[in-house]
This record gives structure tokens, sequence and C-alpha cells, in this order.
């Protein structure tokens, strides 16, 4: 009995938990879907190289999306 118990009260809570989470996704989906203009998105934004000998070249690409519903136009980039 007090097993049974456990378990109701453990999926109980857990639903309370997970219900929340899941609507709360949603509406930041929609609101992501609901952008208007631009809206410049960058899977990764850091990139760290394995240590290299003076002189060589190293190159990485980075993603970048545009997630509105309007042309994105980059005008500046900086390096770091």
């Amino acid at each position: 009995m007090k097993l049974r118990i456990i378990f109701v009260v453990f999926f109980s809570l857990l639903l309370l938990f997970l219900i929340p989470v899941s609507f709360g996704a949603e509406d930041k989906q929609a609101a992501a879907i609901s952008h208007k203009g631009p809206s410049v998105f960058f899977p990764s934004v850091k990139f760290e190289f394995a240590p290299v000998a003076e002189g060589i070249v190293v190159r990485h690409n980075f993603i970048v999306q545009n997630k509105g519903d309007k042309t994105l136009h980059i005008d500046k980039v900086k390096t770091g």
C-alpha cells in the first residue's frame, strides 16, 4: 500500500513539473516564429583552436542563420 502511494505521489509531481515546461517551450517557439523582420541566430558562438605552430593558417566556419521573415544584412564583422 505504501509503495502504491509513493508511485502516485511521484508521478503526480512529475506531471506537475513536465506540463508547465512543455507549454513554456511552445510559447518560446511560437514567439520565435512570429518574429517580424530579420533575426540573426548563431548555433555556435565560440570556437577554440588547438595549439598550432607559428605561421600555420587555421580556419573555422561559423553558421549564421536568419530566423526572421525579412532579409538579414550583415554590415560589420569583428574577430576577437
